[in-house]
Order: C-alpha cells, then structure tokens, then sequence
C-alpha cells in the first residue's frame, strides 16, 4: 500500500484527487494540506511515501514546501 499526502490549496480539487487516487486500490490517501507549511508539518508527522503538491500554494510554495520536505 503507497501511503500519500496530498497538498493542495483548492478543496474541489483535493477531494477529486482523493477520489480517483482512493479508486486505484492500491493507495491510501493518509493526509491533505492546504498550503505548503501545513504540507511540510504533515510529511514530518505522517511519513507519507509519496507526495502530490501543487507548486502555487500560500505561506510556502510547493517548490520551497518540496525543500524543507
């Protein structure tokens, strides 16, 4: 099972990843973050294996979020 954090600002398209993603049977979607710190503090507690982020997020971008991580 891949364990996958989804960081995105806009909630529709959260969930719309979380549905199709949570569809492949083979994935488990263990957090979503609206911005890139939340994103950086959610990675450090959840240890996600994989993670889907937007580049343009507020407070961190998804490119500084993507360093810290």
């Amino acid at each position: 099972m891949i364990k996958l954090l989804i960081a995105e600002d806009h909630q529709m398209v959260r969930a719309g990843l979380r549905a199709l993603l949570e569809k492949a049977g083979d994935i488990e979607v263990v957090g979503e973050a609206s911005n890139g710190q939340e994103a950086v503090l959610l990675t450090k507690k959840l240890a996600p294996h994989v993670v889907l982020m937007d580049i343009r997020m507020p407070i961190l971008n998804g490119i500084q979020a993507a360093e810290r991580i």
